[in-house]
Parts: C-alpha cells; structure tokens; sequence
C-alpha cells in the first residue's frame, strides 16, 4: 500500500510535492475531522477508503500523529477538498452540536447534528473571510430582561428594532439588517436537510440556518426564521430539543409575526377558512398558524381546533406551498451583497476561495446558491 500511495505521489509536479510535505508540516488535526464529517465518512470508512487503519485516522485528528505527504491527496480526494484545506494558518470555527438549536432532536441522527454544526463553522468562516473586506451590520440583539416571557421578549424586539405596527415585512432582511446571518442550505445536502433548521450564536456572530423543506413555503419559513430568533433572544443555554425551549420559541414567533394586540380584533370569531386565507395572505403566515393563535387567545375551544385541523387536513385549496423566492425580503442576501461588494473592490470568488482552501463549487454551496443538478439541454 506504501508503493500505491508513492506511485500515485510521483504523479504530482516537484510543487505539488512540496506543498504536500509543506501541508503535512502545519497539518491541522480538526481540518481532517471537518472534512470528514461534511463528507459523511465515519472513521472506520474513510481508513477503508484510503488503505490505513481506523486507529490511524483517529491518531490524525487527535494529533497523536500527522499524515505522510503522500496520503494526503489520497485524503483530498476522498474528501473532495483541496490538499491545502488540511493546513492551519487561517481562522477555524469551532462548534459542538450542543451548543446549537436544533428543531427536531429526536428524530434527527447524531451523524447528521453534527455535520449540521460542521456546516455552520464553514459559514462562520466564510463570513469572518467577507467581514476583512466588508463592514456587515452590528449585531444588535434586544436585551430580554430575565424572566420576561417570550411574548414580552416579541414585543420588546418589535419596539427596539422599530418595526412598524401590523404584518413584519421583510423577515429575513429585518433579521439580517440587525447583524444576525440567516442562511439556507442547498437542496443537495441531504442529511443536513434532515435536521430542518438550526441556530447558534456561540461562534460570535448569530446565524440561522434554514433548510429547503422550511423554504419550500413562504408561512413556514418565516415563522421558522422568527423561531429560530426567540432561540438566539431566550435561550442562552441551549438544550437541543427541548420541548420548553421550543414551546416558548414558539411562543416567541407567534406574537412577533402577529401581536395579540393587533391580530385579536381581526380574527374572526368562528372558524372561518376564507376569512383566514385572506389574513394569511396578509400577515405573512399560515393557516395553522392563525388557527392556533386563535386556540392561544381563547377565540374558540381547543376542541374546535382540532376540528379545524382536521378540516384543513381534508382542505387541498387552503394548504399552499409558496417558495420564499418569490416574496421580496425574504431569501437571505447578507453574505451574498457582502461578496457582490468585496468584488467590485477586487476580490474575486476564486480567490476567496482559494483562502478559504475551498473548492469554488464548495464557496457556492455554503452562499446557499448553489445547484449541482446535471442542466437538461433543449435540442433544437
């Protein structure tokens, strides 16, 4: 196996050589378990994939000890990154899947957690690399007082960021105008796409991180970005899955997309689903949404809340899925209109992600822009 690798070593040029061994030299253990994780490889099968032992791949990433020169494009292969991805000398987020909000804890693998917050270092990464470049909004995050509850903690966010009474327009703008970076995870990454949605705020800079399945419609995407900021705002401690932090999360982006002060008078005082589909329309949520607001402010009995569940269940008319592209203000664009403006300044997206030690296709996955779907061709 030793032969293999020198044979395939000799291949490279005398520079791409000496990279290896300069690689190998500042080789960083938590750039190969990175990798790893966002290649979905435990370590018994990328030590498969590229001849050494488990224990070895273990020895890389605690280490104990480096790789040889002439294993490392072996790993750069496997895991589809650039040799010199494997270096240190630049900036390296550090995020344990406990440290994030997760939506769906229980039915979510460790596996995919973890490539989930492995995903998040990357975009922290990215945005430490524009934020050399460009000056991206403070982050301004209401201070809650303690023991405020989480509609008291909507209310006070809507009177500090100055949104205007009635609908929030623009959620994800208003969001990212604040200095919080909301992002969306390309439809591609399927076991990231799993976990649903996720937050953090414990690399410094608060991101949220949708998926495809919450942007497949523009109601659900919206409370779950409102969500996701209840987590940031209440819940300093996460406790992944917990079902009190996401009740009160809950709690949280109900009465910031629709105060009770202003939403009460509007509802009807029946269960009235063309009456509802019009102030759906209008405030920028679901249905459901509004019919259990009208559970939580005690319009109607819990019974009929049920009821009406089960009616819109049966109701195809009223169960619409709208994609966020269409609604102005709502498809993240802080890390994007950062990169439109460090280019037209000089930088161009190769060389970002060249110092990133990213692929370009990689820098595009991580914008959230990316679609590596093979394109149909018309034939004319």
């Amino acid at each position: 196996m030793s032969d293999d690798y020198q044979g395939e070593f000799e291949l490279f040029s005398s520079e791409r050589r000496r990279s290896c061994h300069d690689v190998a030299r500042a080789f960083e253990p938590a750039r190969l378990t990175q990798a790893r994780i966002l290649a979905e490889f435990t370590k018994a099968e990328l030590a498969e994939a590229v001849h050494v032992s488990a224990a070895a791949i273990g020895q890389y990433e605690a280490g104990a000890t480096t790789p040889r020169p002439e294993i490392l494009p072996v790993l750069a292969r496997v895991l589809k990154v650039p040799v010199e991805f494997f270096a240190t000398g630049r900036p390296l987020g550090r995020l344990d899947a406990a440290e994030a909000h997760f939506r769906s804890l229980r039915s979510t693998r460790a596996k995919d957690r973890a490539k989930a917050a492995t995903h998040a270092e990357q975009v922290w990464e990215l945005t430490y690399a524009l934020e050399k470049r460009v000056r991206l909004p403070d982050v301004s995050l209401p201070t809650v007082p303690e023991g405020a509850s989480p509609s008291e903690a909507a209310r006070i966010t809507r009177e500090v960021w100055r949104i205007e009474p009635g609908p929030l327009a623009h959620l994800a703008a208003t969001i990212e105008a604040h200095g919080i970076v909301v992002t969306l995870i390309p439809l591609t990454n399927k076991a990231i796409t799993r976990v649903s949605a996720y937050s953090t705020s414990a690399l410094g800079r608060p991101l949220i991180i949708a998926t495809p399945e919450r942007a497949a419609s523009i109601y659900r995407y919206r409370f779950t970005c409102a969500h996701e900021l209840g987590h940031l705002l209440l819940h300093s401690n996460p406790l992944p899955g917990d079902r009190q932090q996401e009740r009160e999360a809950d709690e949280f982006a109900a009465e910031l997309l629709t105060p009770h002060t202003q939403i009460e008078a509007l509802l009807p005082r029946t269960i009235r689903m063309a009456a509802l589909d019009r102030l759906s329309t209008s405030w920028g949520v679901s249905i459901e949404s509004l019919i259990r607001r009208m559970g939580e402010l005690r319009i109607v009995s819990d019974v009929s809340v049920r009821r009406a569940y089960q009616r819109l269940n049966n109701m195809a008319a009223f169960r619409r899925d709208e994609p966020i592209a269409t609604y102005r203000g709502e498809v993240p664009s802080l890390l994007k209109d950062a990169l439109s403006l460090a280019e037209q300044h000089g930088l161009t997206r190769a060389q970002l992600a060249s110092e990133l030690c990213w692929s370009t296709q990689h820098l595009s996955e991580v914008l959230g822009d990316a679609d590596s779907r093979p394109q149909l061709h018309i034939v004319k």
